[in-house]
């Protein structure tokens, strides 16, 4: 390009400069970790599982962060676990920011991160899982957003997930596992694009309004259900918070070989589809949902197995196990809309 810039350029290049200008500035201050920061204080809170080994590498940056140390601290919530997750937690006694232990007896990912914000000091609380990987200065970028002037109704940060597999990844799965991808640069979400716990910072003030996480839903040992971060994530979004979103804080979340094998795809088809339906069972006006979606899975059942026989026969494996797990996927929608439904009529409570 040649030639003077437009007036819009040039009010487009200075609004660019400050921002950028504001961004140096207030990562500067992050860096000072002077007792006096006024810099908010951060609870950085992970519940595990028996992944020892992953979480391990977890800690290996989480207690390294470039926030200063007097701002945040770092809980791990080990969830009964029995491989050794408290000898982890024990290597890293002398890290910069040693991590703080805690044993929940109540089992489910969701009693792991409530008991974390029970023990948590932080205005500000950072949920993030036992398997990720990331940088020193991610934590930084996770609450840079909040800072900003005029951003007081901001409740909410998520930051970029890239999903990575130290174990290859399948032909037959490609496409399941994507990033987030909702902004390339830091600013507001749009209503349906929503983070998850593996990556989110949430207002302390937020969390005592809405309330924590769903003990009904959840992650369990001998169960692969879910849905208690996207429940959390749309009862904060009906309160009327505000939702951002950094790429700045990107995390890599580590998906083995263990997880990606058939049996488990078919397991946690099933499972996030009977979350589903538990998670909008609690929300006004679930009956006509709920019949729907039997009508639907129920027709869509006989398909998806009809065209994964077929794929079979014609030897496209990968094809064959994609539909078959679309079939486990309707049958967990009939299966836990079925069992509402009954609950309902008999008068118990809807909910697990």
């Amino acid at each position: 390009m040649t030639g003077s810039f437009t007036p819009l350029q040039t009010a487009s290049l200075s609004a660019g400069f400050l921002a950028a200008k504001l961004f140096r500035s207030q990562a500067a201050s992050m860096s000072d970790s002077s007792p006096s920061s006024t810099l908010p204080f951060v609870t950085v809170a992970i519940g595990t599982y028996n992944r020892a080994r992953w979480l391990r590498e977890a800690l290996k940056f989480l207690t390294r962060q470039d926030y200063p140390l007097d701002r945040y601290e770092l809980i791990i919530v080990d969830n009964n676990c029995t491989d050794g997750t408290r000898q982890v937690v024990e290597e890293f006694a002398q890290a910069p920011k040693a991590p703080k232990y805690f044993l929940e007896t109540k089992q489910s990912s969701s009693h792991a991160r409530n008991r974390a914000f029970a023990e948590s000091k932080g205005e500000i609380i950072v949920y993030t899982d036992d398997d990720v990987l990331g940088k020193t200065d991610w934590l930084r970028h996770m609450i840079e957003p909040f800072l900003r002037p005029g951003n007081e109704n901001v409740g909410v940060v998520g930051g970029e997930v890239f999903p990575i597999f130290p174990d290859g990844l399948p032909k037959w799965i490609e496409g399941q596992y994507t990033n987030f991808g909702y902004r390339t640069d830091v600013g507001p979400l749009k209503r349906n694009q929503l983070p998850s716990t593996a990556n989110v910072a949430i207002r302390r003030s937020v969390l005592d309004k809405v309330g924590t996480f769903r003990t009904d839903l959840g992650r369990l040992p001998n169960r692969l259900t879910a849905g208690e971060d996207h429940d959390l994530m749309r009862r904060i979004q009906a309160a009327g918070v505000e939702f951002w979103f950094t790429p700045l804080a990107d995390l890599q979340h580590v998906v083995p070989g263990s997880r990606l094998r058939f049996s488990y795809m078919m397991k946690l088809f099933y499972d996030a589809s009977c979350s589903r339906v538990v998670e909008r069972a609690a929300f006004p006006g679930y009956t006509g949902w709920l019949v729907s979606r039997v009508i639907l899975y129920t027709l869509l059942i006989p398909i998806c197995a009809l065209v994964s026989l077929l794929a079979f026969v014609t030897f496209q494996w990968g094809q064959g196990k994609r539909w078959l797990t679309r079939a486990a996927k309707s049958a967990g929608y009939v299966t836990e809309a079925v069992l509402v439904i009954k609950r309902k009529i008999t008068g118990k409570p809807v909910e697990r």
